[in-house]
C-alpha cells in the first residue's frame, strides 16, 4: 500500500499548484491569482517543461515558477505537493489523466479544484469512494468546476434554491468566435478533437424525472442573444455533476434536465454532414497505398482554417433557465452571460470563464470560506445562496457579468 503523506507547512500565505499550467485554462487561472491575490504563489506544472517558458514570460512574476510534472506518477506528485507546501491543487489536465492528480492531492492532504473530471466515467463510478477518502483526509474536492460544467451547475442550483419545486433545468452554453466564418462558422481555441468527439458521445439527460441517454447533436434549437444575433444549440454531454445531483433536494420534482452547446447558425448541419460522409471516422482507410484515418486527415486540413487569429475575439455565451413553482404559482429564473476575450491581457474568454472560476474558488477553499471535507459538488455551492452571491461578486470584479431575471 502506498504511503499517505502529511503536510508540515502551516502559515497564512496561499500557494497553488496548477496542473496543465501552460494551457488556456491553467494559464488564465495563474494570471488571475497573481493579479487578484498579491501574496499568492503559483507553481505551474507540465509534463513538457519547455511549454511553460512563454507562459512564465507572459506572467512576468517572481511569484510564479514552472515545474516538470508527470501527473500519472501519483506518489511523486504527492511528494512534490508536500515538499512545496501547496495549499490547493487546480487541475486543468486532459480528462484521460484527470484521476491521478486527485489521488495525489488526497495523499498529500491538499485541497483540489478540477476542470475536467466530468468527462471521466471512472470518476462517476468511484464518486462515493473519493468522497469518503477525501473526507477522511480532511481534503475539500470540487470536481468539474469550470464554466460548463461548473458555473452552469452552480447557477442551476442557485435558481432552484429560490423555488419551492423545480420542473425543468435547461442549460445552453458555448464558446464561439465573435464573427462566424466559413467553412464551419466556428473557430477552435484548442484541439479540434474535442469538437469532433462531442458528436459521437451518448449524452446523459433527464427525461420524465429519470436519467437517460440521447444522441449527440439532437434537439437542435434556435436561440438569440442581443450580442450574438441568431445562434443554435444542440444536446451535448455536459451536465457534469448534475448527473448525480439532479436528485438532490434542491431540485425536488425536476422532470427535465439537459445541456446544449451553443454555436453560430449552420454549424451543426455542416458537422453532421461531415459525420454522415464518414470524414469523422477514426478507423484508417487505404488511399493510394497509404493508410490514414479520415478524422486525422480532416483535422490536419482544417486546423489552419479554424485557428483563431490573435486579432480575433472569442465569446462565451451562457443561458441557464430554471422553471418550477413558488408560492403555488408558476415561476422561472433565467441567467445569462456573454463574455469576450480580454484583448489587452490576451486572455481568451474561454480561459477567463473557465480558469477564473477555479481561481475564484481555490482561494475560497484555501481560506476556509469553503471548508467541507469530501467531494463538494458545484451544485452544493450554488444552493448556498449567500456563499454563491459572494462568488458572483468575484466574477463582477473581473468584468464577467451574469444577469438574472425572473
Amino acid at each position: 500500500m502506498s504511503p499517505t503523506y502529511a503536510r508540515g507547512r502551516v502559515d497564512m500565505s496561499m500557494k497553488f499548484l496548477i496542473l496543465g499550467g501552460a494551457g488556456v485554462q491553467g494559464s488564465a487561472s495563474a494570471y488571475d491569482l497573481l493579479r487578484m491575490h498579491p501574496d499568492a504563489e503559483i507553481i505551474l506544472g507540465e509534463l513538457e517543461e519547455e511549454r511553460l517558458d512563454p507562459v512564465l514570460k507572459w506572467l512576468d512574476s517572481d511569484r510564479a515558477q514552472g515545474r516538470q510534472v508527470d501527473v500519472r506518477d501519483v506518489d511523486g506528485l504527492a511528494r512534490m505537493i508536500v515538499d512545496e507546501g501547496c495549499d490547493v491543487i487546480i487541475s486543468s489536465v486532459p480528462w484521460p489523466v484527470s484521476i491521478p492528480p486527485l489521488e495525489a492531492a488526497i495523499k498529500a492532504g491538499a485541497d483540489f479544484v478540477d476542470y475536467g473530471l466530468y468527462q471521466n466515467r471512472e470518476f462517476d463510478r468511484r464518486m462515493d469512494e473519493f468522497d469518503r477518502r477525501a473526507a477522511d483526509a480532511g481534503v475539500t474536492v470540487i470536481p468539474s468546476c469550470g464554466v460548463a460544467p461548473g458555473l452552469t451547475n452552480m447557477l442551476a442550483a442557485y435558481g432552484a434554491a429560490g423555488l419551492d419545486a423545480v420542473d425543468r433545468v435547461h442549460i445552453y452554453v458555448g464558446g464561439i468566435p465573435e464573427h462566424p466564418e466559413p467553412p464551419l462558422q466556428y473557430k477552435a481555441v484548442w484541439s479540434l478533437e474535442g469538437v469532433w468527439t462531442q458528436f459521437f458521445e451518448e449524452c446523459r439527460v433527464v427525461q420524465n424525472g429519470r436519467l437517460t441517454e440521447v444522441d449527440a447533436g439532437t434537439g437542435l434549437e434556435q436561440l438569440e442573444f442581443a450580442q450574438t444575433g441568431p445562434v443554435e444549440a444542440a444536446v451535448t454531454d455536459g451536465l457534469g455533476t448534475l448527473i448525480q445531483m439532479y436528485t438532490h433536494p434542491v431540485f425536488e420534482g425536476v422532470e427535465e434536465v439537459f445541456e446544449k452547446t451553443i454555436r453560430h447558425r449552420g454549424h451543426y448541419d455542416k458537422v453532421l454532414l461531415l459525420k454522415e460522409c464518414g470524414l469523422l471516422d477514426t478507423e484508417p482507410i487505404e488511399v493510394d497505398g497509404s493508410r490514414i484515418a479520415p478524422r486525422d486527415f480532416l483535422s490536419t486540413l482544417l486546423n489552419p482554417k479554424l485557428k483563431m487569429r490573435e486579432d480575433e475575439r472569442d465569446m462565451t455565451v451562457l443561458r441557464v433557465r430554471v422553471t418550477g413553482t413558488r408560492d403555488g404559482a408558476a415561476a422561472e429564473t433565467v441567467f445569462e452571460m456573454v463574455d469576450y476575450k480580454d484583448m489587452e491581457a490576451g486572455v481568451l474568454s474561454m480561459g477567463r470563464t473557465t480558469g477564473y472560476t477555479g481561481s475564484i474558488l481555490a482561494p475560497m477553499v484555501a481560506t476556509d470560506r469553503i471548508d467541507t471535507a469530501g467531494v463538494v459538488h458545484p451544485e452544493k455551492i450554488g444552493a448556498d445562496r449567500e456563499l454563491f452571491r459572494s462568488l458572483l461578486e468575484e466574477y463582477t470584479k473581473r468584468g464577467i457579468e451574469i444577469t438574472q431575471r425572473s
